[in-house]
């Protein structure tokens, strides 16, 4: 090994990243931001190289005190293999052989209706409370029933919106999947505005969808003896097929793993403190509202037009 080279440690990695580690192969760079750097695998699914702590299914987190060490350039050359991610041109090894594999289970219990849907208000008022630090509040203040909807400086996405809460109120649980679909791609950001609502949306879904209606239950394990259009698995085929069509390679990278019930630890915080005994803080829900530069207040909405609706 050239004296040159930097060894990076790996402290986590999701278990999406995991499996795509273990497949190998060649990459290359999909983005670099100051939060880390974006690498586009063999079969086009992203992960994340992580300078921060959070965990996430596609998230390789690596060790702090060399966070501004890599100076990954768009034409690097990177191998992935299950042991380390390699940079040859700029002498970088990430060693994942001592790094934690993150795998968050489902949690266990279901709390009272009534304490669920105060969780569920005090995420609410504590988003609106911080509402100059988000230039999208008003998306979730949209999606509250009996709210008109209203998104500025977005075409087509008041309709396409309005369409799909309908559609979510006249077909309790089922849902068909082309009034969401038709919000992929739609607004700013490497995750379009659209696609962070529907990840809300199916993550919601597919994660406590059992504890949301019964017949979700039944739909979610794909029973043989419904009509298509009326199971889960046919509405995530929908929307995982239209988003590679539709959007960017990191969106439809995040709705894979939501279709899973996995995502962003900052995103299960909140989402699964609506539903257990595992209660968030103001911290989570700032955490939450942190990621991404309007993500967060997307995902939250479709989150919340789909929990006040069905629950």
């Amino acid at each position: 090994m050239p004296q040159d080279n930097i060894i990076i440690p790996g402290v986590s990695l999701g278990q999406f990243a995991n499996g795509l580690l273990h497949r190998q192969g060649n990459a290359v760079p999909a983005g670099i931001s100051s939060r880390g750097v974006y690498l586009r695998s063999p079969d086009n699914t992203i992960l994340f190289l992580s300078l921060e702590k959070y965990r996430g299914p596609l998230t390789v987190n690596i060790n702090f005190k060399h966070a501004a060490m890599p100076e990954i350039k768009s034409s690097s050359s990177i191998f992935l293999s299950p042991t380390r991610i390699t940079f040859p041109g700029e002498g970088i090894q990430i060693n994942l052989e001592n790094a934690e594999v993150w795998n968050p289970s489902l949690p266990s219990g279901r709390l009272p209706v009534e304490i669920s849907r105060s969780r569920l208000k005090s995420a609410i008022e504590g988003t609106q409370q911080s509402k100059e630090r988000n230039n999208f509040q008003y998306l979730l203040d949209s999606v509250l029933p009996g709210n008109n909807i209203h998104i500025p400086d977005l075409p087509g996405f008041n309709h396409h919106l309005t369409e799909f809460l309908a559609s979510l109120e006249r077909s309790k649980p089922t849902l068909e999947g082309k009034e969401l679909s038709r919000l992929l791609g739609l607004g700013p950001g490497l995750t379009p505005l659209g696609d962070d609502f529907i990840l809300g949306v199916i993550l919601t879904l597919n994660r406590w969808g059992h504890l949301l209606s019964p017949p979700l239950a039944k739909f979610q394990k794909g029973d043989s003896t419904s009509r298509p259009y009326k199971t889960l698995i046919y509405l995530n085929q929908i929307i995982l097929e239209l988003a590679r069509e539709k959007t960017t390679r990191l969106s439809t990278s995040l709705l894979s793993c939501a279709i899973e019930g996995a995502a962003d630890e900052r995103l299960l915080a909140v989402l699964d403190s609506f539903f257990s005994g595992d209660e968030s803080s103001s911290r989570d829900l700032d955490n939450l509202l942190k990621w991404g530069n309007s993500s967060g207040i997307g995902v939250l909405a479709g989150m919340v037009s789909v929990v006040t609706r069905l629950f």
